[in-house]
């Protein structure tokens, strides 16, 4: 089903679907099944390695139903990290795409103060990414619900766009926009997501680089970083590849019992000089990623290419 429809169909259908009950209602599975793959669809060339969920609400319909696509790197819920999300309005035919933040972890840190940090967030993420400001230029919205979670959604929006029922525009315009702002989405984890200290203070002191190594060289290995301890592809990379090291062949049950079991690191194979912003990073288990003990894991970056495991295995042998 196209973008459009699906978009122009929940927005038309919500506020009379709401009055009954949300289990097992036609709209709720719409969203759920059609709805999600009309959204993956329209991802295009963009989509790779994203996932995409749809939430009409849970038990009850929530005051502000959603369609959200992730980056495993960033996050898989809704609850934490930050997103891209169709946000449809609480009692108006409006439905907003944006760049948004996970709200509930920040509310548990900071309670009260929780939409003032949201805000803030969002300024500097608009800061971090000046070039998609003009491009994706609704930086304030209002869900029209005073309910906690619509309310938070308004304070953690950084960009995007807003469409009226009336206006709702043309099929390619939608996957357009949809795309670019799954550009800045990779284009913000490239540098260095919501963390303002990552210039400054990049963790990178596993990694064999110069003293004078520049912004993009340091935001790569820590984009490379956050690749590895992505716990979806860690937990898939272990069960295609095992538990054993693929260059020392440690095996931490057999050395350490029970405390050992299922013990490794997932290392991931594509070259650091072929991160790029704004390029998907592929998550194909069988040959994006090995299985390394902690030492080797971290050896391995201090050579020339970590990626190559045969040499790196050799250099061990010998």
């Amino acid at each position: 089903m196209p973008l459009r429809d699906t978009l122009q169909r929940i927005i038309t259908e919500f506020p009379e679907a709401r009055k009954h009950p949300l289990e097992a209602h036609p709209l709720a599975r719409f969203m759920r099944g059609e709805g999600k793959q009309a959204a993956t669809e329209g991802l295009g060339d963009q989509g790779s390695g994203l996932i995409v969920q749809a939430s009409p609400g849970q038990g009850n319909w929530a005051a502000v139903p959603w369609i959200a696509v992730f980056d495993p790197v960033v996050t898989t819920s809704a609850t934490r990290g930050y997103y891209v999300v169709y946000l449809f309005h609480a009692t108006e035919p409006i439905v907003f795409l944006s760049l948004n933040q996970g709200t509930t972890s920040t509310r548990q840190e900071f309670g009260s103060r929780t939409r003032d940090i949201l805000s803030d967030r969002a300024y500097f993420v608009r800061k971090r990414l000046p070039e998609f400001v003009s491009a994706a230029p609704t930086i304030k919205i209002e869900t029209g619900s005073d309910a906690r979670l619509p309310g938070d959604y308004s304070a953690g929006h950084c960009l995007g766009f807003s469409y009226s029922l009336a206006e709702l525009p043309s099929e390619p315009v939608l996957r357009d926009d949809l795309q670019l702002l799954i550009r800045a989405y990779r284009a913000l984890t490239f540098r260095g997501g919501l963390d303002a200290d990552t210039d400054a203070d990049m963790e990178v002191s596993d990694f064999n680089l110069p003293d004078n190594a520049t912004i993009t060289e340091k935001r790569k290995y820590v984009l490379h970083k956050k690749i590895e301890r992505n716990g979806t592809a860690a937990k898939a990379a272990k069960k295609y590849h095992g538990t054993v090291c693929q260059a020392c062949n440690l095996d931490f049950s057999a050395r350490y019992g029970d405390i050992g079991q299922g013990f490794i690191e997932a290392h991931h194979l594509t070259p650091i000089s072929a991160l790029t912003e704004g390029v998907a990073v592929q998550y194909n288990i069988a040959k994006d990623f090995a299985v390394l003990c902690a030492n080797c894991h971290r050896m391995i970056h201090r050579t020339d290419d970590p990626s190559d495991i045969v040499t790196f295995r050799g250099r061990l042998k010998n």
